[in-house]
C-alpha cells in the first residue's frame, strides 16, 4: 500500500513540474472550442428550424390553418439566413476619405422545399397565388376568344392578374432558428413577400433524386430573438411529428450508473435540481411525473454505483482529456432528446441549463 502512494505522489508531482510530458503540442484550437462546456464551438447548418407565419384572417384556406401550417416549415430542405447590404459613398473631408452610408438594402434570401407526396408545399404555393393573383380562380371562359373587346369598353366581365383589393399581406413573417447548446436564435423577416416560385423539375433520367420547390423572398425589415430550446420554445418546435418518447440513455429513460457522461449521476442530480430551481417541475402536472421519473431513475443508477467505477470513471478523466468532454456533454440539443455528437458517440440533454446571455424574448 505504502508504494502506491509513493507511486501516486510520484504521478501528482511530475505531473505539476512536467505537465506536458516528454512530447506534447499546444491545444489553442481545442481549447477555444471545448472550453467552457462548448460555448464558442461552431454552429451545424442541419440544426435549425423554420416557421412561416401566415394571417389566418387573410385567407380562406382555413382547413391548411388547421392541419398543414406549422408542417411547412418542417419540409424545408436548405434555408438562408437575412444578407444585408449597405449603400455607401466615400466623400472627400479636407483630402480625407469619409464613407458614409446612403441606405441599407436587405437582399433576397431563398427557401427550398421537399416536394411532399400530399401536396403541402404546392398548396402553400397555390393559396399565395390564388391570394394575390385573381387567374387562379377564373374559370375558363374567361381565356376564350370572345373575351376580346373593343377598347373603349369601360369594364372587363373578369378581374385579371393583380387586380384584386389585397391591402394586407399573407405571410406575417418568416423566422429562421438555429440552435445548438440549448438555445436557439431567431432571424425573423418582417413582411416577407414572394418575388419568385420555382416549382422544380420532373426527370425521368434522375436516380430517384427527391422533387423539390424554391421559393426566393424579399422583406422590409429584420429581427432578433433569443431563448432556450424546448417544446413549444421557439413556437411550433417540437409539437408535431416529434418523437417524445425519452431515450434508455437518458435519465428519462432509464439512464446508466456512471458518475458522468449522459444519463449518469451527475447528469440526473442537474435535470432533477434545474428542473425545481427554474419550477419547470411544478409548472404543470406533465413537468412534475418528468422531474419525479428522472429522480426515481437517478437514486437507482445511484445505488448502481460500485468503487470500481467509481476509480475507472476518475482515471479516464484525469488521465485522458477526452474523458473530460463527458462532464459536459449534456449542453447542446433539446432537453430530453438524443443526437449523434462529433467523434463522442452519442450525446443526451435533459432537464434544464443556465442561460449564458439573458437575451429571452425579442428585440
Amino acid at each position: 500500500m505504502a508504494n502506491k502512494f509513493t507511486r501516486f505522489l510520484t504521478d501528482v508531482f511530475s505531473g505539476l513540474t512536467n505537465p506536458k510530458g516528454r512530447v506534447a503540442n499546444y491545444t489553442h484550437a481545442t481549447r477555444l472550442f471545448l472550453d467552457d462546456s462548448f460555448r464558442l464551438s461552431p454552429r451545424t447548418k442541419f440544426n435549425y428550424y423554420l416557421r412561416i407565419e401566415l394571417d389566418k384572417t387573410a385567407h380562406r384556406a382555413q382547413n391548411f390553418s388547421a392541419k398543414h401550417a406549422e408542417e411547412v416549415g418542417l419540409l424545408v430542405k436548405t434555408a438562408e439566413l437575412p444578407k444585408f447590404k449597405f449603400d455607401s459613398e466615400t466623400l472627400n473631408q479636407y483630402n480625407r476619405k469619409k464613407i458614409v452610408y446612403k441606405m441599407i438594402n436587405y437582399e433576397p434570401v431563398n427557401l427550398t422545399f421537399h416536394d411532399d407526396t400530399q401536396g403541402v408545399v404546392s398548396a402553400l404555393w397555390a393559396i399565395y397565388y390564388g391570394y394575390y393573383a385573381k387567374d387562379r380562380h377564373l374559370p375558363n371562359t374567361a381565356y376564350e376568344a370572345n373575351q376580346y373587346r373593343p377598347t373603349q369598353t369601360t369594364k372587363d366581365l373578369f378581374r385579371y392578374g393583380l387586380d384584386s383589393d389585397i391591402t394586407s399581406p399573407l405571410f406575417k413573417s418568416v423566422t429562421i432558428f438555429t440552435m445548438g447548446r440549448k438555445r436557439f436564435i431567431g432571424y425573423t423577416l418582417i413582411n416577407p413577400r414572394i418575388v419568385s416560385w420555382q416549382q422544380g423539375q420532373m426527370d425521368y433520367s434522375a436516380t430517384s433524386e427527391p422533387a423539390e420547390s424554391t421559393m426566393t423572398l424579399e422583406y422590409e425589415a429584420v429581427t432578433y430573438s433569443a431563448g432556450t430550446v424546448s417544446e413549444g420554445s421557439p413556437k411550433g418546435f417540437a409539437t408535431l411529428h416529434y418523437d417524445n418518447a425519452p431515450s434508455p440513455l437518458s435519465v428519462a429513460g432509464g439512464g446508466v450508473s456512471n458518475l458522468v457522461g449522459p444519463g449518469g449521476v451527475l447528469d440526473g442530480i442537474e435535470s432533477v435540481f434545474g428542473a425545481v430551481g427554474d419550477g419547470t417541475a411544478f409548472s404543470s402536472g406533465k413537468g412534475f411525473l418528468s422531474t419525479a421519473i428522472a429522480a426515481a431513475n437517478t437514486y437507482k443508477n445511484i445505488k448502481g454505483l460500485s468503487k470500481d467505477g467509481l476509480k475507472a470513471e476518475a482515471i479516464n478523466i484525469l488521465s485522458s482529456p477526452a474523458g473530460t468532454q463527458a462532464v459536459a456533454n449534456t449542453i447542446s440539443g433539446v432537453a430530453g432528446a438524443v443526437f449523434p455528437k462529433n467523434n463522442t458517440g452519442l450525446t443526451t440533454t435533459s432537464g434544464s441549463q443556465k442561460n449564458l446571455t439573458q437575451t429571452e424574448g425579442s428585440s
